[in-house]
């Protein structure tokens, strides 16, 4: 992989940052307001996608035709197989809330 310049590095920070706000704004949200389980499940789900977005700073500097070329691979800065199940988490997790908030609640 190559390195990062300086506005990847920025973008992969800010995002990681906005992740980690999020998180934190729902784990307090659940322990001092009472927050529903399924808002924090989505609210996790969030993060997850928005930190699989600070893991793959390239992915925004890349041109339109190239992204939905057939021969575009990602390139994120950690292991491949960590950063799909990232995502995938991120994904299911933000589904079944939607499905548990849908069909679940009164």
């Amino acid at each position: 992989m190559e390195t990062l310049n300086k506005k990847e590095k920025l973008l992969s920070i800010l995002f990681g940052l906005a992740a980690i706000i999020n998180l934190t704004v729902g784990v307090n949200s659940l322990i001092l307001q009472s927050l529903n389980w399924f808002e924090f499940i989505s609210c996790l789900a969030i993060s997850l996608i928005i930190l699989a977005g600070s893991l793959n700073p390239k992915l925004f500097f890349k041109q339109l035709k190239k992204l939905f070329s057939p021969h575009f691979t990602l390139e994120p800065i950690i292991n491949s197989t960590v950063y799909y199940t990232i995502i995938v988490a991120g994904w299911i997790l933000l589904f079944g809330s939607i499905l548990l908030d849908r069909f679940w609640s009164v």
